[in-house]
């Protein structure tokens, strides 16, 4: 047996439960230990590791133990090596592992207590809790990983979405799991949220949408740029896992409905509730019953099993027609833990017609305009139940892959409810065009939907998630506009304006990420000229900032595309400023005919 196995036994006797979690996390450690029961423990020892075979692929245990490799696709240490650890562990005798440090006894005074007066402890001082920042060491890990991170996004940024390898995802994943590596977990999920973007466009997926996957490449370079420049402590690299909140009493919780997710990286599930009595402070909660699917191609796709929360004994959509209270309910924002800590204490059939529903009906849509106003981006916050009063129309957009049906409310207004094509919604939109027929045909008949709202180009627009046809609340809601709109109208024709600019340069900067920095840009000056002529001096600037970098580029063969994407970073943080301000008044006045006060009494 040689030193380096010697080494090796010493570590595995010595590993306890905390020490296998660490090493991956501790979902994959229970999946691992359920793996384990049964396993066969026959392994052979080489020069500097011990190698067996566990659930059907091979791993190779070294010194230290994260540096274990197998021959699964995972770059991270998967379930297969904690597996392999937890085998070997009910094979080396314990008394293998180094024996604990000898505690050294602090020599006792002559006195005893009873001799010695009893001196009052000074109270503690209340001090700030001091900074701690990594290491010297640990910083240039994770710059370094920063600096690799930000090369990918700069190559793509060069090439264009256009000439992207098909490797690319799979080298963005590799950068993700270096990220883990660091313990750079905000960075790993972002890398990992835009290699599953990247995929979707390189597939040619109805669900990638240029626009968003540039506001999300350049929020990754910005926080990548962070981590290479400033001093960094633990909060600063993110978290690995949610924290999760006990809430104080019982959690009493209406279900409101569920849908399909596939987006690249996740598959799997999300059910909504109503937090009856606001124990939580909110009026929707989650829970998701999702699972990654890093390494999965989308023909290898398993079906994994669902989830039964809170030791149910049935999959959590089999109480979707039953209230449930939970007693010790987790809560990290809108999401509920599944912890087995949690229980049911009852459980009852419910109605959603009910005043409870009732109370969170918008039939005005100019509330929901407003409420977005202060909406966070939780996707809870932006979730309402709406009634209109009549379908105007629907069609089919085949340049844009979605459905799309014009609503009124009791006021007149209108706006557009929008559901993309994908695999997951395709039966919901065909349920979504029948609908909307009925109510072509009878002007009588309404529904209410469970709907998630946005403003996006200052107009208001659902993404309906249920449908119901029996919810039907006694009066209207008589909703009236806040008095800090009184003046809004009169700045809507410019609103509209502006956010048509910053439409025009969000539209430049996708058309740079999609073409890359070798293509010009068209209308260019143009571009400047519009923001100057709307007084707008400071986004002309930045404009102009971005289309000399990329000429700059093109013109030379040492082009820095880093330089790029940090002039398009300040670009899009301005516009996104002025969008906040501007996105309700314009959204006010495009879904309402004349003067968007003309409507309340």
């Amino acid at each position: 047996m040689t030193d380096a196995v010697k080494e090796i036994r010493k570590l595995i006797a010595s590993a306890d439960e905390d020490t296998l979690i660490a090493l991956a996390n501790k979902g994959t450690y229970k999946r691992a230990c359920k793996d384990a029961e049964g396993a066969p423990s026959d392994f052979t020892e080489t020069d500097d590791g011990i190698v067996l075979d566990f659930g059907g692929e091979t791993v190779t245990i070294k010194a230290p133990l994260d540096k274990s490799t197998c021959t699964c696709p995972s770059r991270a240490v998967c379930r297969h090596i904690v597996g392999a650890l937890v085998v070997m562990k009910g094979v080396i005798p314990a008394d293998e592992a180094p024996a604990p440090e000898p505690v050294q006894e602090t020599p006792v005074d002559e006195n005893t207590a009873e001799d010695t007066p009893a001196v009052p402890a000074p109270e503690p001082e209340e001090t700030e809790p001091e900074t701690v920042y990594l290491s010297e060491k640990d910083r240039a890990k994770v710059g370094a990983c920063a600096e690799l991170c930000r090369g990918l996004l700069a190559e793509i940024t060069a090439e264009g979405l256009v000439r992207t390898l098909a490797d690319m995802p799979a080298r963005i994943e590799a950068a993700a799991v270096k990220c883990h590596s660091v313990k750079a977990a905000a960075a790993e999920k972002i890398m990992r949220e835009i290699g599953g973007r990247l995929s979707d466009h390189i597939e040619r997926r109805a669900a990638f949408d240029l626009d968003k996957f540039t506001v999300r490449l350049l929020k990754c370079d910005e926080l990548l740029r962070e981590l290479e420049e400033k001093d960094l402590t633990e909060d600063d690299l993110g978290e690995f896992k949610r924290k999760y909140t006990t809430l104080d009493g019982d959690l009493s919780l209406i279900p409101v409905g569920a849908r399909d997710v596939d987006i690249g990286d996740y598959v799997g599930e999300i059910f909504y509730f109503i937090d009856e009595n606001r124990t939580s402070g909110r009026n929707f909660l989650t829970v998701s019953d999702l699972r990654p699917v890093f390494y999965e191609s989308g023909k290898k796709r398993r079906r994994a099993p669902a989830v039964c929360p809170w030791d149910l004994a049935v999959p959590l959509r089999s109480f979707m027609k039953n209230s449930l209270v939970l007693h010790n309910a987790k809560i990290s924002d809108d999401k509920l833990s599944t912890s087995s800590e949690t229980r049911v204490v009852s459980q009852s059939k419910v109605s959603l017609n009910s005043p409870v529903v009732y109370d969170l009906i918008k039939d005005d849509f100019r509330e929901i305009a407003i409420a977005l106003d202060t909406a966070s981006d939780l996707e809870t916050d932006r979730l309402f139940f709406v009634r209109p009063t009549a379908c105007l129309s629907q069609r089919y957009d085949k340049y844009d892959q979605q459905f799309i049906m014009e609503i009124e409310d009791v006021n007149g207004c209108h706006i557009n409810i929008k559901a993309k094509f994908r695999a997951e919604t395709k039966a919901f939109i065909d349920t979504l065009e029948r609908i909307g027929k009925r109510m072509l045909a009878d002007k009588d008949t309404c529904f209410t939907l469970l709907a998630v709202a946005n403003i996006d180009d200052g107009e208001l627009t659902l993404f309906p998630i249920e449908i119901y046809d029996f919810i039907v609340p006694f009066e209207c809601s008589g909703y009236k506009l806040p008095e800090r709109y009184d003046d809004a109208a009169a700045y809507a024709g410019y609103a509209e304006t502006l956010l048509d600019l910053f439409a025009k340069l969000n539209g430049m900067m996708s058309s740079i990420i999609h073409c890359g920095l070798r293509s010009e840009i068209r209308d260019d000056e143009k571009l400047i000229k519009y923001a100057g002529n709307c007084g707008m001096k400071g986004l002309a600037e930045l404009a102009g900032k971005v289309i000399d970098t990329a000429s700059s580029f093109r013109h030379s063969m040492g082009g820095d595309a880093r330089e790029m994407l940090e002039s398009m970073e300040k670009l899009s943080a301005y516009i996104r400023t002025g969008e906040q301000k501007l996105q309700t008044i314009s959204a006010l006045s495009q879904m309402q005919p004349g003067d968007i006060r003309e409507l309340d009494p």
